[in-house]
């Protein structure tokens, strides 16, 4: 009786860790910041994402006349991008951003900083310096 008590004790014990274990893996994966793949250089900023729950921001130098090729595909999510010079009024401020592909001209000479921000995002996001 003893011994039988004993395996019904364990059996439940070791059922609950189990459960408990596989609630705090799935709540992990639900929580992820970033999975994807990104690249980034002078010129383009590429990022494909399968879980996007932050955000990130590159930094290219412009000049006057030039423009960015922007191309957005959202499969699921929120995304938001923002395309601003310094502490200037944005070029472009798209919030839950849909799919898209357009251009934004540069009219002045600087620094612009990109950042692609996202809330349960999954798609993909390329911006390609357009010469002038």
């Amino acid at each position: 009786m003893r011994k039988q008590k004993y395996e019904i004790k364990r059996y439940v014990l070791t059922t609950v860790a189990v459960l408990i274990v596989s609630t705090l893996l799935c709540a992990c994966a639900q929580g992820a910041a970033f999975n994807g793949n990104m690249t980034r250089d002078k010129d383009h900023f590429d990022m494909t994402f399968e879980i996007l729950n932050t955000s990130y921001s590159h930094e290219l130098e412009m000049k006057e006349g030039e423009a960015l090729e922007v191309t957005v595909d959202v499969e699921s999510g929120d995304l938001s991008l923002f395309i601003q010079k310094d502490d200037d009024k944005p070029n472009y401020q798209g919030n839950r951003i849909e799919s898209a592909k357009f251009q934004v001209g540069i009219e002045a000479e600087g620094t612009y900083t990109l950042t692609v921000i996202g809330k349960r995002a999954r798609g993909h996001v390329i911006v390609n310096r357009v010469g002038g």
